[in-house]
């Protein structure tokens, strides 16, 4: 599986396993299944209304067929501004648009990649998209290297060690009260460099990564302490969830 490395607002490289083809092109299929099942909907209910209006002085029935069309015309567009990058599809198989500069995607990045779907996908049966993300080798098509954007894959989040929560004795003490300032954001991102720890990284790499994230984390809470990163980060990940169950 293709990946791609991405610097996060901390300044910390993470790295994310790239949407496959296959998986794009499912999630695009499921999208078009809703599409058409709202369009029938709405075609329905065209027709209804007419039946129900007839002989009345209901005006301008196009008009109200337009206005709900408007929302299938805009479909990817709504969705990833409304669901994080996300349509319906890509949240079924758990994928999602990100910023290759670690910073949130915005409805300036979803719009590029909307208005240039017509290129990439309808007007040319997808080749364009699919060779684009082929050759450009960070899953990218023209609408995403125009936003400057991917799609990757979720991870899916089902065992308790792979959320932020961590178990902490009864009588566990606090060492950095000043965690609570922290958003769980800012924890998942310890947790996941944390967590890199197990898959046997680079050393000077991930002692990089490390010092970056704790240099982030220290700055945020206002201390400085002379504990190793790695136990350091621990520690925060256990402060944080200690307090939180209180």
């Amino acid at each position: 599986m293709q990946t791609i490395e991405i610097q996060t607002t901390q300044n910390v490289h993470i790295e994310y396993p790239i949407a496959s083809v296959g998986d794009r092109v499912v999630a695009g299929l499921i999208d078009q299944l809703i599409m058409i099942g709202y369009l029938i909907a709405i075609i329905f209910f065209y027709i209804w209304l007419l039946n129900v209006t007839e002989g009345s002085s209901f005006s301008y029935p196009v008009a109200y067929f337009v206005i709900l069309f408007l929302p299938l015309f805009f479909y990817h567009l709504l969705c990833e501004t409304y669901l994080n990058g996300q349509s319906f599809g890509k949240k079924i198989m758990k994928m999602r648009v990100v910023k290759l500069d670690g910073t949130q995607a915005g409805i300036g990045s979803y719009f590029l990649r909307w208005i240039l779907a017509p290129i990439d996908i309808y007007f040319t049966y997808g080749s364009v998209g699919l060779v684009t993300m082929i050759v450009n080798g960070k899953g990218q098509r023209l609408g995403d290297i125009a936003a400057h954007t991917t799609v990757v894959k979720l991870k899916a989040e089902t065992k308790l060690d792979d959320t932020i929560l961590k178990t902490t004795p009864v009588n566990y003490e606090v060492k950095f009260p000043q965690v609570s300032a922290l958003s769980d954001k800012d924890i998942s991102l310890v947790k996941e460099v944390l967590d890199l720890n197990y898959k046997k990284p680079d050393v000077l790499v991930y002692t990089r990564i490390l010092n970056k994230t704790k240099e982030a984390i220290e700055k945020k809470i206002g201390v400085t302490t002379t504990l190793h990163p790695l136990n350091f980060l621990d520690t925060v990940l256990k402060d944080y969830n200690y307090l939180l169950s209180e």
